[in-house]
């Protein structure tokens, strides 16, 4: 049975303001920006982030405005995303713009990557607004599945960095 599609509404940075649902996190790591980046553009995504199965660069290599992967979440659940925001070893940011369920009308994800004195910084932004009915779950949904992927993805990073750092 093929798998079914829904569409994502386009979004942008105004989202971020309006969203229902919104995260913000930074940690400092150890590692230059140039191992950050390369981190957080590589394949291996999926290993450091509780609830991510999968991560499948679907454009090719160098990266820019208009990539689009697809991630495969807990349960099947799969979202494809378009990057609208590409500023190479810096700073990239997406919406989703389809997925395998109907729970998100609009998500963006912004990653910012900076230098400090220590090595570098990396901050994200997270943002949403739900379809019905799942928008009348959103404090559940938050707290059991959103909330702990976003930490997982920022706390983990530092980590897969210290494990494969060369």
């Amino acid at each position: 049975m093929p798998t079914r599609w829904y569409p994502i509404e386009e979004a942008d940075d105004s989202l971020f303001a309006t969203a229902s649902l919104h995260h913000a996190r930074s940690v400092e790591v150890p590692h230059s920006v140039e191992e950050t980046w390369a981190a957080l553009t590589g394949d291996e995504v999926s290993s450091w982030t509780k609830g991510m199965k999968r991560l499948t660069w679907t454009s090719p290599r160098p990266f820019g405005v208009g990539t689009t992967r697809e991630i495969e979440l807990g349960g099947g659940f799969l979202l494809r995303e378009r990057f609208y925001r590409w500023e190479e070893g810096h700073r990239k940011t997406f919406c989703a713009v389809e997925t395998t369920r109907p729970i998100f009308r609009r998500l963006v994800e912004d990653y910012v990557v900076e230098p400090t004195e220590t090595g570098s910084r990396f901050s994200w932004r997270w943002a949403a607004d739900l379809n019905p009915p799942y928008s009348f779950f959103k404090g559940t949904l938050d707290r059991l599945a959103f909330a702990p992927t976003g930490r997982s993805h920022i706390d983990g990073l530092a980590t897969h960095l210290a494990t494969t750092r060369r």
